[in-house]
C-alpha cells in the first residue's frame, strides 16, 4: 500500500504520512526500500519539546533584561575604590559584551529602518581609521569598537524573539535603576558625605577651580558637590532623575495595579527633587520637551482625560518637589532655577553648552570636513592614547555633534542623526497606530518621547559614546522586535483558530 498525505484541507489535521502497520518481521517491507526509522517515543518527544520550549522561553525573557542588568552591575562596580586597578577591564566589559552578542547571537535579524543609514555611517567611521591624524592603532581600534558596541543592540536584539512582556521588563529594570540613582542623589545632599562615592579621576585631574564649580552651598551652610547618584561624576544623578521621571510617566499612564502606580509616582517625585538638586538646567529643559512629546501624542489620540490627569499629577509633584529641594539644597538651588526664567532659554543653553555646538560648525567642521582621525578624544584616548604627539593632540568633546565631526566629518554628521531621526519617526508611527490590542501605542509613545530626549541630550553631552546610547538602540530594537512578532503572530493565531476549531 502506498503512503498517502493527509492535509488540513482534507480532515483538518496537520500534514502527516500514513504508513500501513507492520504485522511481523519483514511484513509489508520491500527489499528495495529500507523500513522507516521508528518515531521517538512519548518520553523522547517530551524531552526534545521541553528543551526547545525552554530555549524559546529563555531567549526572549532573559537575554535583553539580562544585558541591561549586567550594564547596571558594571556601572555600580565603577563606584568601588577596590577595583581601581581593573577599572579599564570593567569599562571594556560593558561594551565588549555587546560586541560578543553581536557575533554569537544566532538568528536572522529584522530590518529596522535605521540599519542601512547606520551601516553607511559606520563604514565612513571605519575608513577614518586610516586618517593620518589617528592617535594610534590601539586607540583607534578602541574608538571604533565603542561605536560598534553602542549600536550593536539594534542588530542582535532583532535576532531574538521579543514579546510585550519582555519589553516591559526591560523598561522596568531601567526605571528602577534610574529611580535608585535619583534617590541616592537626594540622600547625598540630605546627608552630606555619607553616601558619596569617590570622585572620578578624570574630573579630579581638571584642577580645583573646575571641581569647585561643581559644588554649591546647601541649606546647612556646608559646601557640597552636586549629587553623584550612582555615578562617580558630580551632577551625574541628573541623568537618573531625567529617566526616572520620563519612564515613570510611561508606567503611570499604563498602570492598572495600585503598586505600579505608587512606584511610578514615587519615581517621578524622587526624580524631580534630584533634578532640582543637581541644578542641571539644560537637562530640565530637555525633560520638558519629552513630556510635551508625550502630551502631544495623547492629544492626537484623543486621550484628553489621561492628558489632564498627567499634567495635574506631574505638575503637582514638580511644585512640591521644588519646595522640598529648596528646604534641603538651600537658597542657591532656588536662585539657580530662578535664573532659568529670568533669562532667555537660548541664552541659558548657550552659556552652558551652546558655544561648544557653535564651535562645532564654525571651527571644527571647516577644519575636519572628512574627520579628525580616531582615538583622539574620550575614553579611548584617555586609556589608549599613549604618548602625546604635537601633530595629533587630544581633542575635547562636550557635545555629541562635535564627536560626529571628529569621527567622520560632514558625512557622519548627516548620516548618524538621520538614523536617529528615522528611529524616532518609526516609534511615532507605532504611537499613532489605532488598532492595537497589545497597547503598543503606549510604549511607542514612551519610546518616541525617550528618542526625543536622546536627540535633545546630543546637544548636552556625547550621548552615543556612552552606555546611555547603547540603551537607546537596545530599547528601540526591543520595541521593533516585539511589535513585529506581535503583529505577525496575530494573523497566524486567527488562521489557526479557523483551520483547527477543535483545538480551542
Amino acid at each position: 500500500m502506498r503512503p498517502q498525505l493527509q492535509g488540513p484541507g482534507v480532515l483538518r489535521r496537520r500534514y502527516t504520512r500514513s504508513v500501513p502497520p507492520r504485522v511481523g518481521p519483514g511484513a509489508g517491507e520491500s527489499r528495495e526500500s529500507p523500513p522507516l526509522a521508528p518515531e521517538p517515543g512519548p518520553a523522547a518527544r517530551e524531552t526534545v519539546d521541553g528543551e526547545a520550549a525552554s530555549w524559546r522561553r529563555w531567549a526572549p525573557s532573559h537575554l535583553v533584561p539580562g544585558f541591561i542588568a549586567l550594564q547596571i552591575v558594571c556601572q555600580l562596580a565603577l563606584l568601588l575604590e577596590s577595583i581601581s586597578a581593573v577599572r579599564v577591564v570593567v569599562r571594556v566589559l560593558a561594551f565588549g559584551l555587546s560586541l560578543a552578542l553581536l557575533a554569537f547571537v544566532p538568528g536572522q535579524r529584522l530590518r529596522h529602518p535605521a540599519m542601512p543609514v547606520l551601516i553607511a555611517s559606520m563604514a565612513i567611521t571605519a575608513l577614518n581609521m586610516f586618517h593620518p591624524q589617528t592617535s594610534n592603532v590601539l586607540a583607534g581600534t578602541a574608538q571604533l569598537g565603542i561605536q560598534v558596541a553602542v549600536l550593536a543592540p539594534l542588530f542582535w536584539v532583532t535576532r531574538v524573539r521579543i514579546d510585550a512582556v519582555t519589553f516591559r521588563r526591560a523598561l522596568a529594570l531601567l526605571f528602577l535603576f534610574n529611580a535608585a540613582s535619583a534617590g541616592m542623589g537626594v540622600l547625598q545632599v540630605y546627608f552630606p558625605g555619607s553616601f558619596q562615592p569617590a570622585l572620578s579621576t578624570a574630573i579630579g585631574s581638571m584642577g580645583e577651580s573646575y571641581t569647585s564649580s561643581l559644588q554649591f552651598e546647601a541649606a546647612s551652610g556646608q559646601r557640597i558637590f552636586r549629587p553623584f547618584g550612582l555615578t562617580d561624576v558630580p551632577g551625574g544623578a541628573a541623568t537618573g532623575a531625567f529617566y526616572s521621571v520620563l519612564l515613570g510617566t510611561g508606567f503611570l499612564i499604563s498602570a492598572r495595579r495600585g503598586l505600579v502606580k505608587v512606584l511610578s509616582l514615587g519615581g517621578i517625585f524622587v526624580g524631580v527633587i534630584s533634578l532640582y538638586l543637581c541644578q542641571v538646567r539644560a537637562m530640565a529643559l530637555m525633560l520638558g520637551v519629552c513630556l510635551l512629546a508625550i502630551g502631544a501624542v495623547l492629544a492626537l489620540r484623543g486621550r484628553l482625560l489621561q492628558l489632564v490627569k498627567l499634567v495635574a499629577l506631574v505638575g503637582g509633584l514638580a511644585v512640591v518637589g521644588l519646595s522640598w529641594a529648596v528646604a534641603v539644597g538651600g537658597q542657591s538651588a532656588l536662585t539657580r532655577w530662578g535664573s532659568l526664567f529670568e533669562q532667555d532659554a537660548a541664552d541659558v543653553y548657550y552659556s552652558n553648552r551652546g558655544y561648544f555646538l557653535e564651535g562645532t560648525f564654525t571651527h571644527f567642521l571647516p577644519q575636519f570636513p572628512l574627520g579628525a582621525g580616531l582615538g583622539r578624544y574620550g575614553m579611548a584616548n584617555a586609556y589608549f592614547g599613549g604618548a602625546r604627539d604635537p601633530s595629533r593632540p587630544p581633542l575635547w568633546v562636550e557635545v555629541q555633534w562635535t564627536a560626529w565631526v571628529f569621527d567622520g566629518g560632514a558625512a557622519v554628521l548627516v548620516l548618524y542623526p538621520l538614523a536617529v531621526l528615522l528611529t524616532a519617526i518609526w516609534a511615532l508611527r507605532v504611537a499613532l497606530r489605532r488598532n492595537d490590542s497589545e497597547e503598543f501605542w503606549l510604549w511607542g509613545t514612551l519610546i518616541f518621547a525617550y528618542d526625543v530626549g536622546a536627540i535633545a541630550l546630543t546637544f548636552s553631552y556625547p550621548f552615543f559614546m556612552s552606555q546611555a546610547g547603547m540603551e537607546f538602540w537596545l530599547l528601540n530594537a526591543a520595541l521593533f522586535g516585539a511589535f513585529f512578532h506581535a503583529t505577525r503572530q496575530a494573523p497566524r493565531s486567527a488562521l489557526h483558530e479557523t483551520v483547527h476549531p477543535d483545538r480551542r
